[in-house]
């Protein structure tokens, strides 16, 4: 008789559900690689999409208008389209604040921000260990 196998697929995905995805334009000052699942804001003079920083005051910066939906990596500075989440429901832990590099700055604060906006982040525990062993 074979041996079992136990295989875990994670797909890693920040998607609760009903994503509404939108395509967009990100300015980025230099070459940088942004992860999927990086909060976005939205420039309010060029309405192109910027980093999101906490607390960020310049050109509403500081205001979380999307989700990136897939890695982006850049060579230089500019303009490069993407993909952005702009409403549904996300798992929190897998949200990135870009300057962290996690989620571990995002509080209520830029929760209920988020919310505001469309996207609800749940908080989820992922199960790491197999419970059918």
């Amino acid at each position: 008789m074979a041996n079992i196998t136990i295989t875990s697929i994670d797909d890693r995905t920040p998607v609760w559900k009903d994503a509404v995805v939108n395509a967009g334009v990100l300015t980025l000052g230099a070459a940088d690689t942004i992860l999927e699942e990086t909060i976005l804001a939205m420039d309010s003079v060029s309405l192109k999409y910027v980093i999101f920083v906490k607390g960020g005051s310049t050109n509403e910066n500081g205001i979380p208008k999307g989700i990136l939906a897939q890695d982006l990596t850049v060579t230089g500075s500019g303009d490069s389209p993407v993909r952005v989440n702009v409403a549904g429901e996300f798992i929190k832990e897998r949200l990135i604040i870009d300057a962290d590099g996690d989620d571990s700055n995002i509080d209520n604060a830029v929760i209920n921000q988020l919310r505001d906006y469309g996207m609800i982040p749940r908080f989820v525990d992922d199960l790491n260990i197999a419970d059918n062993v």
